[in-house]
C-alpha cells in the first residue's frame, strides 16, 4: 500500500513537472522590430530598431496562457536616412535619450487550438503605458537544425496612434497611424 501511494505521489510529481510553462529567451541576431507609417499620404515611411533589449515568452500550452515580454532600444532606430534618424531620435519625436525603450507586455495571450494568435497587453512609449492587442501570425517551433535546442519563431503586428502617445509633430504630412511588427526567434531555456 505504501509503494502504492508512493508511486502515485512520484507519478502526480512527474505530471505537474510535465505541465509546467516553457520559457523561450529571445534570439538577438533574429528579433527586432520594425514600423512603418505614411508619408503626404503619398508613399511610406519605414523603419526597424535594430536592437530588442530584452524579449521572453513564456507559454502553457495546455492551459493556453502564459506571457510576452519585450522591450526594444528606441536609440537603435534605423529608417536608412542618418538625417531623418537623428531627427525621430530626438525630443521632436521619440526622445530617446528619456525615453530608451518600448515595451511590450502581455499576461493575456489568445490561441486558436495549440496555436499562439495574438496576446492583449500593455505597450509603454514614451512614458505612456496604453492597452494594445498583438496579433501573431506564422507561430511555429522547431528543434534548431544546428545547434539542437528547441526554438519557437513568429511575426506579431499591432497598430497604434501615435499621438495617443504624445508624439504629435508633423501631424500634417506625417501618418498618425503606425504599424509595429515585430520578429521573434527565441531559445527555450
Amino acid at each position: 500500500m505504501l509503494r502504492t501511494i508512493a508511486a502515485l505521489a512520484l507519478a502526480s510529481g512527474c505530471a505537474l513537472a510535465a505541465a509546467a510553462p516553457d520559457v523561450y529567451v529571445g534570439d538577438p541576431a533574429h528579433t527586432y522590430a520594425s514600423f512603418e507609417t505614411g508619408h503626404l499620404g503619398i508613399s511610406w515611411i519605414r523603419g526597424r530598431f535594430n536592437k530588442t533589449t530584452a524579449a521572453k515568452v513564456v507559454l502553457d500550452r495546455a492551459a493556453k496562457k502564459g506571457s510576452i515580454d519585450v522591450q526594444i532600444d528606441t536609440r537603435s532606430l534605423n529608417t536608412g536616412h542618418e538625417a531623418r534618424d537623428k531627427h525621430v531620435r530626438s525630443a521632436d519625436y521619440l526622445d530617446v535619450e528619456k525615453f530608451s525603450e518600448i515595451v511590450f507586455k502581455s499576461n493575456n495571450l489568445r490561441f486558436n487550438g495549440d496555436n499562439l494568435t495574438g496576446a492583449d497587453g500593455e505597450l509603454t512609449m514614451m512614458g505612456v503605458t496604453r492597452p494594445v492587442s498583438l496579433n501573431v501570425t506564422s507561430f511555429r517551433c522547431i528543434q534548431h537544425p544546428v545547434n539542437k535546442r528547441e526554438m519557437c519563431g513568429a511575426d506579431a503586428s499591432l497598430a497604434i496612434k501615435r499621438s495617443e502617445w504624445g508624439i504629435k509633430r508633423g501631424a500634417t504630412g506625417i501618418g498618425d497611424d503606425v504599424k509595429i511588427a515585430i520578429q521573434i526567434e527565441a531559445y527555450k531555456e
